[in-house]
């Protein structure tokens, strides 16, 4: 999910990161931040190509990535599904360990 995404469940609102903040009166909020930001209010069902780059990347016994290689650059279109299980289905990729794998995305365009 894209970092600056509005969800909605019906009574509340949060913003669509990993650490979401719940906005439960929507109505009666003030933000800590300039807004600068355009927000997307995005529907679960919207259909959206998403262009990302795919990184081997090598670790130390402490986990830190000590050295990172391109891979590839490719197109996935993502409904329902999240980009990293669409980018797994590329035959490509097969021969390389799932954790060993850094997935960015680029850019979206949203239809």
């Amino acid at each position: 999910m894209e970092p600056n995404t509005f969800l909605h469940n019906g009574s509340s609102y949060a913003l669509g990161t990993s650490n979401a903040t719940i906005l439960s009166n929507p109505s009666s909020y003030a933000l800590n931040t300039p807004i600068s930001q355009s927000f997307n209010l995005i529907p679960q069902n919207t259909v959206m190509q998403n262009k990302v780059a795919v990184f081997k990347v090598t670790r130390d016994e402490n986990n830190k990535i000590t050295d990172t290689k391109f891979i590839k650059e490719l197109w996935v279109e993502t409904k329902n599904q999240s980009v990293e299980f669409q980018v797994a289905r590329d035959k490509d990729l097969a021969d390389y360990d799932a954790n060993d794998l850094f997935i960015k995305t680029i850019y979206t365009v949203t239809f």
